[in-house]
């Protein structure tokens, strides 16, 4: 009897082993449980902020090629071919090539070997938001031959200044001793009068992609925003131009003189001293009312024009809070300016 006492004991015992190690077993599926869904979440809120990078984006697409969509017939053998020779030049899955020829001169005279001289310049942009971001990019100068059949026109060849020492005297030899042109030709990007070039080509490719571009920045300068639009376009130029500049991480120290050049370009120097001083008092930039740029506020900017100049600036800080501001837009000697902001 006793010995049975002791059987029954024991299986008590082990049963209250057995029930304590189930119910660690099942803390520790719990556990395991509870760590995989937030490494779900964890991927889910990933995917979605990368979706949603997207979408500020607009679709752009790095791999989808430039395609000349005007009418000048020189133009489109000559950009096409700049597109082959930017392929074999740079590889980079992350940027556009955009061919940008500075034209200085044409000599159709013989149509069998067109003579056009120029800096056929390729620029490689990223995009952020609405900005093209220049990520490399490289100059050409020199002359394109070209055959005009009846205005089927094809490249014959292409000759491009040397590298190095023989940049200038390889450009005269091939302007043909005519060191006017070829110093014109070597000037043509700084010569070009408000990027007027340079925009044209990225508008032309933001068109054809239905991209929504607001404009273009260089590594270290201000963002070159389009102007050549209406007071609300412009407006949320440069307001995505702002967040770009805020949001930026590779430039270390200097976002503050970036804002600040940013600002003396768009902005009148009395609104900006009004807004420098609601910065100092407040902690916040006065420009945004927060101290950060957050993607909800990238994707919620909007402008809505209230006529006479008057615009509204908005944008989401917080899921049902939303920042909004009383903007003046004026053109003064043919260039938008911001005059108020309340």
């Amino acid at each position: 009897m006793k010995r049975v006492l002791l059987f029954l004991t024991s299986i008590i015992i082990l049963a209250g082993v057995l029930s304590s190690c189930s119910s660690s077993t099942k803390v520790a599926e719990t556990t395991v449980a509870v760590e995989t869904t937030q490494v779900q979440e964890t991927v889910s809120a990933a995917k979605e902020s990368v979706n949603k990078m997207s979408e500020r984006e607009f679709g752009f697409n790095p791999d989808v090629k430039f395609v000349y969509t005007e009418d000048d017939d020189y133009l489109k053998a000559i950009t096409d071919d700049m597109v082959l020779t930017a392929g074999e030049s740079f590889i980079d899955q992350s940027a556009v090539e955009i061919p940008t020829p500075y034209i200085v001169k044409t000599d159709a005279s013989d149509k069998n070997d067109v003579k056009v001289y120029g800096d056929f310049y390729i620029y490689g942009y990223e995009m952020f938001g609405t900005i093209f971001n220049t990520k490399n990019g490289g100059s050409y100068p020199g002359c394109y031959h070209l055959k005009d059949e009846d205005g089927k026109i094809t490249v014959i060849n292409r000759e491009i200044a040397a590298d190095g020492s023989d940049n200038w005297s390889s450009m005269v030899k091939i302007c043909g001793g005519d060191e006017s042109l070829a110093k014109e030709v070597m000037n043509a990007p700084q010569n070009d009068k408000d990027n007027a070039n340079r925009i044209l080509y990225a508008k032309m490719y933001a068109k054809a992609n239905n991209l929504k571009l607001s404009g273009i920045k260089d590594y270290g300068w201000p963002v070159i925003l389009f102007g050549d639009i209406s007071d609300a376009e412009f407006l949320y130029n440069f307001y995505s131009a702002y967040f770009y500049e805020i949001r930026q991480e590779d430039y270390l120290n200097d976002m503050p003189e970036r804002l600040e050049n940013l600002k003396k370009k768009y902005m009148t120097e009395s609104l900006i001293s009004k807004m420098d001083s609601k910065t100092s008092e407040s902690g916040a930039d006065a420009m945004i009312n927060a101290q950060d740029v957050t993607d909800m506020m990238i994707d919620t900017l909007n402008v809505v024009d209230l006529g006479n100049g008057s615009l509204e600036v908005s944008f989401d800080t917080d899921p049902g809070s939303t920042t909004k501001f009383n903007v003046k837009v004026e053109t003064k000697n043919g260039k938008k300016v911001i005059t108020d902001i309340a």
